[in-house]
């Protein structure tokens, strides 16, 4: 009895460790009906010679058998047959995902840079503005776009796109100038004695966007795309940061709250590409700023996207 239990503990050990390694076909088998089980295991232990040999082996759904173990013992036999789950249902699961927005533009990452806006939709800042010109080599953007839904109008010509995504907009600035906040008035001044190494706004939003989308071919490897919306937003959160040395000491600082921006966003976008290689703009339909004294200027971000 003590035998037969070890061997079934070896049976099991061997069918667990089958079901583990890589399925590859090599032999026609002869005692499988296909039709009735999708891939499987099988344990077989006989006694040949005098002694027990067992052997573990993949039977496949189209009847061939690949070894896996062997083992010999020197005592009874038992045949152990146990049913997997399959590799290619859950393989052909997330393909099937896969293809049904392989030709949707949305999920993946945003990366480019961003900058101001005049009240015209233009880069000529008032008098009364022009200190919120960022640097742009250094002003970045990036949007962690996900969640894509698309409605199909025709096939995927034709098609309406919702998602989510997280934004972030990096203002950076020179050290000759620092933002001076004072109630939901927004000022800038001389720095004076600072010794500004990093000036920067901040600020990150929740967008929800709707657009449209075009494809040219039903290949992704052919297909021309566009995609026009809006974008809806919320800020979530924004930070004024300086790191800086006076009078020898090194300090940093940063200021969070309201800052006077406006609570809610809207965007317009465009995404233009071919094949996997897509650029994006967007633009602000609603002000910056939330108070009256500060002109009205728009947010702006233009890049690349990476799909994913």
């Amino acid at each position: 009895m003590k035998t037969l239990i070890t061997i079934l503990c070896i049976a099991i050990g061997m069918t667990v460790q089958a079901q583990e390694t890589e399925r590859e076909n090599t032999q026609k088998s002869d005692t499988l009906n296909s039709d009735n089980l999708n891939t499987r295991t099988q344990t077989e232990v006989a006694i040949v010679d005098g002694k027990l040999k067992a052997g573990v082996h993949t039977l496949n759904p189209d009847g061939t058998k690949s070894d896996t173990t062997k083992i010999e013992l020197k005592n009874k036999s038992v045949t152990i047959i146990s049913k997997s789950s399959s590799d290619d249902e859950s393989e052909g699961s997330r393909s099937a995902y896969s293809k049904s927005y392989r030709l949707t533009w949305w999920n993946g990452v945003d990366i480019g840079v961003n900058g101001i806006l005049s009240g015209n939709h233009d880069f000529k800042l008032s008098g009364s503005t022009d200190f919120l010109e960022p640097k742009y080599g250094k002003s970045r953007y990036i949007s962690f776009n996900m969640g894509q839904v698309k409605g199909r109008i025709i096939k995927d010509y034709v098609g309406f796109t919702m998602g989510m995504a997280f934004q972030v907009y990096n203002y950076k600035y020179s050290g000759e100038n620092e933002f001076v906040f004072a109630g939901d008035s927004l000022f800038s001044m001389p720095s004076g004695d600072k010794n500004i190494t990093k000036n920067k706004l901040r600020v990150s939003y929740l967008a929800v966007p709707a657009m449209l989308e075009f494809n040219t071919s039903l290949d992704p490897h052919k297909a021309f795309h566009i995609s026009a919306g809006v974008v809806g937003k919320v800020r979530i959160e924004n930070m004024y940061k300086q790191k800086f040395s006076l009078a020898g000491n090194e300090n940093k600082t940063s200021i969070k709250g309201d800052l006077g921006m406006n609570r809610w966003a809207v965007d317009a976008m465009v995404r233009v590409g071919y094949r996997r290689l897509t650029v994006f703009t967007q633009v602000g339909l609603m002000p910056l700023f939330d108070n009256a004294n500060t002109d009205d200027v728009y947010t702006f971000a233009a890049g690349l996207f990476i799909k994913v």
